[in-house]
C-alpha cells in the first residue's frame, strides 16, 4: 500500500479530494454567499536545477497574494485573494457568478515525495515568484551540489 501512496495518480486523487473538501468547507462556512474559500490548482514541474510551479489564480492581484517558505516543514504556502471588481451597486446586478473569488491557500510539500530519489534539497534563499496572466509562477531552486573529491587512500 505505501508503494501505492507515491505514485503519481494517487497524489492526484489526494489533491482533488483536498480541493473537493475546501470547496464544502467553505460553501458551509460561507452559507451560500458570493466568496468563499478555494484551493487553486496547481503544476508542478521538476527540472534540473529546481521545480517550477503554476498556481492558477485569475483576477488575483501580485499585491494580494503571498508566498511562504517553511523550511521546517519543507512546505511552500501560497495564499492570497481574489476580488470580484466592480462598487456594490454593480455587484447587486449579478445574474451568475461562476469565477472563483474570496480567500486561497495553496500548501506544496518540496521536494515532492515522488520526484526526490536524489535527495535534492530547496534553497529556499532563492526563490521567486512572478505573475503572468493570472498564473502565479514559483521558481523553487535546488541546493547546488558541490562536487564530491575523491581521495586515494595510501595502504601502509
Amino acid at each position: 500500500m505505501s508503494a501505492f501512496a507515491h505514485h503519481p495518480y494517487a497524489q492526484r486523487v489526494r489533491e482533488y479530494v483536498e480541493r473537493a473538501r475546501a470547496q464544502a468547507q467553505g460553501a458551509a462556512r460561507n452559507n451560500g454567499g458570493d466568496e468563499q474559500t478555494f484551493t487553486p490548482p496547481v503544476d508542478v514541474f521538476n527540472t534540473h536545477n529546481g521545480w517550477t510551479l503554476h498556481i492558477a489564480v485569475p483576477g488575483a492581484k501580485k499585491e494580494d497574494i503571498g508566498v511562504h517558505w517553511d523550511a521546517d516543514r519543507s512546505t511552500l504556502t501560497v495564499s492570497g485573494v481574489v476580488h470580484r471588481p466592480g462598487d456594490e451597486e454593480f455587484l447587486s446586478g449579478m445574474l451568475s457568478g461562476e469565477r472563483r473569488v474570496g480567500l486561497f491557500e495553496r500548501k506544496i510539500q518540496l521536494p515532492p515525495a515522488e520526484a526526490n530519489e536524489n535527495k535534492d534539497e530547496v534553497d529556499g534563499d532563492h526563490i521567486s515568484a512572478k505573475m503572468e496572466d493570472g498564473v502565479l509562477i514559483v521558481v523553487v531552486p535546488k541546493v547546488e551540489k558541490e562536487w564530491t573529491e575523491v581521495k586515494k587512500v595510501d595502504i601502509e
